[in-house]
């Protein structure tokens, strides 16, 4: 009677103790994964949840799986089953935590931590530090993008040295470099201006634009690897809105190339599959201010200003722009040297071309995005021009192009809060530049 008595009371904890782990697990799957739907507190998963509740969730959910799997089998089979479910579970587990440490420290490498792929966020999944440049996109890679604003799908390869080229050359007529904007990670390659360029003359031309680069790292990538295509043409791209920002970035960095503040487990998380897969659920994040731009068909739509128009820059950014200045008149005297015509050639950003189809909500919005210019005062634009007429160089600013564009039909010359070129804006600086060749009696094929 008493060895009953004792084995009922086991079996009376064990049962209260089975009820209270079910409960703590239920618990904890509710908080973890039904609370933020209705209360919000992270990034991915529409706003949702934070990755570490993701993270925390995924054995959560499991072992809730697994419960309710329990719990709804016979009784006769559900100690059988309890084993199986636990090493299946487990299994799972150490299975996503194995491919996951892989990837991050054996694909992504992210043994050291690196100033550009850490705190300037360039993907290391498709880019590597470089002590000259900062960093480099990967050779030979591939990927497909989405881009939302306007709801395409964009293959991008880069070639040998890492540049949006989907051929190999190794001699071009015309060496293109730039930022982002020549790079045109945002349209399908055929539709860059620098396809269109080569196309309306019957020019060869590669791509060496890159995104993130500044002015200094633009000279590097012509020295390094521009000048042995042994073009006639060099033409560099210039964007007022965030260059002398870039310039003084790259300035600071090779200052002190090693400092950086991102730790392991910030470098971890970053780079991890699950944050990957899930960066296409986070809300999309601007600094900028709502406004109004309307368009030629009669509708309009409320996007968010990301760069400024800032006709005081080069006064409020000296040794940014000292920094440009230098690294363009290295350019020419460069090219000159070896006989290549160089064009720069300025894009304008998007709040000054389309002005006239904005309406911003506040003043006080309008006055910081699209400041007023006052007598005397040089902006960006007017700063190169200068420079260039003082060496003997070519310039355009493509603004009146621009803008001209923008009277007839401003659709796709900017893509909306992105505000990089969109198709109609690749058409517009492939015209731009196009005029220029046959400036230096360069034939059209097309006249």
């Amino acid at each position: 009677m008493k060895s009953s008595a004792n084995s009922h009371s086991r079996n009376s904890k064990r049962s209260w103790y089975s009820s209270l782990a079910g409960v703590l697990l239920a618990a904890a799957f509710i908080y973890v994964w039904i609370v933020p739907l209705f209360r919000p507190r992270g990034d991915f998963l529409w706003g949702h949840y934070r990755l570490k509740d993701i993270y925390i969730g995924i054995p959560i959910a499991l072992a809730t799986f697994c419960m309710v799997l329990i719990l709804a089998a016979p009784k006769r089979r559900r100690r059988a089953l309890t084993l199986r479910a636990a090493t299946v579970a487990a299994a799972i587990l150490l299975l996503i935590t194995f491919v996951d440490t892989f990837y991050v420290f054996g694909v992504v490498g992210i043994w050291r931590s690196n100033y550009w792929l850490d705190q300037a966020h360039i993907p290391r999944r498709y880019s590597a530090a470089d002590p000259e440049l900062g960093f480099v996109r990967r050779p030979s890679i591939a990927w497909r993008g989405y881009v939302r604003d306007v709801q395409r799908v964009v293959h991008y390869r880069t070639d040998r040295n890492g540049f949006r080229n989907s051929t190999e050359q190794h001699r071009a007529d015309i060496v293109f470099i730039g930022d982002s904007f020549t790079e045109s990670a945002t349209v399908a390659e055929p539709d860059t201006f620098v396809r269109r360029v080569a196309q309306s003359t019957g020019l060869s031309a590669v791509n060496l634009g890159r995104g993130a680069y500044g002015p200094q790292q633009e000279l590097i990538v012509l020295k390094r690897y521009g000048l042995a295509y042994q073009p006639r043409f060099v033409v560099w791209q210039l964007f007022e809105g965030n260059d002398l920002a870039d310039a003084h970035a790259f300035a600071e960095w090779k200052k002190n190339p090693g400092q950086v503040h991102t730790s392991l487990k910030e470098r971890y998380f970053d780079n991890s599959l699950l944050n990957q897969w899930l960066t296409g659920t986070r809300p999309k994040e601007f600094d900028g201010p709502m406004v109004t731009l309307r368009y030629h068909d009669g509708t309009s739509r409320r996007v968010t200003l990301r760069y400024t128009y800032e006709p005081d820059q080069p006064a409020k950014m000296p040794a940014a722009t000292a920094e440009t200045i230098a690294a363009i008149e290295s350019a020419y005297q460069l090219c000159e040297s070896r006989g290549i015509q160089l064009l720069v050639v300025l894009v304008p950003t998007m709040v000054r071309v389309m002005a006239p189809h904005i309406s911003f909500d506040r003043v006080e919005e309008q006055t910081k995005y699209l400041a007023a210019s006052t007598l005397g005062q040089k902006d960006f634009s007017g700063t190169i021009d200068e420079l260039c007429d003082r060496i003997g160089c070519d310039f355009v600013d493509s603004f009146e192009a621009f803008r001209q564009a923008a009277v007839k039909d401003n659709r796709g010359l900017y893509i909306p809060n992105d505000e990089h070129l969109d198709v109609e804006g690749h058409e517009v600086m492939a015209q731009v530049v196009a005029r220029w060749l046959r400036s230096k009696d360069v034939a059209d094929p097309s006249e």
